[in-house]
């Protein structure tokens, strides 16, 4: 997850965020609306990750499986 440009985005916006406010840059309820949207963009990312993950499994599982061919039933002439 630490790969994610989206993670590293939100990051360096929460560190700046907090370094505007202990600077008294912006207030703390524009801090907050700029450090909120980036926290949830980080659980955002890791639920679609997660999906997607998981969608990727389910396809290969259901690829592998190899479903038993029906027997022909063989019939015998009357002579």
């Amino acid at each position: 997850m630490l790969k994610s440009k989206t993670v590293w985005s939100a990051i360096t916006t929460c560190v700046g965020t907090i370094a505007a406010i202990a600077m008294n840059e912006i207030s703390l309820v524009e801090g907050l609306q700029l450090m909120v949207p980036a926290i949830l963009a980080i659980f955002l990312r890791h639920g679609v990750q997660k999906t997607q993950d998981a969608a990727e499994d389910a396809a290969a599982a259901a690829s592998s499986v190899t479903t038993p061919t029906p027997k022909k039933k063989v019939v015998k002439k009357a002579s």
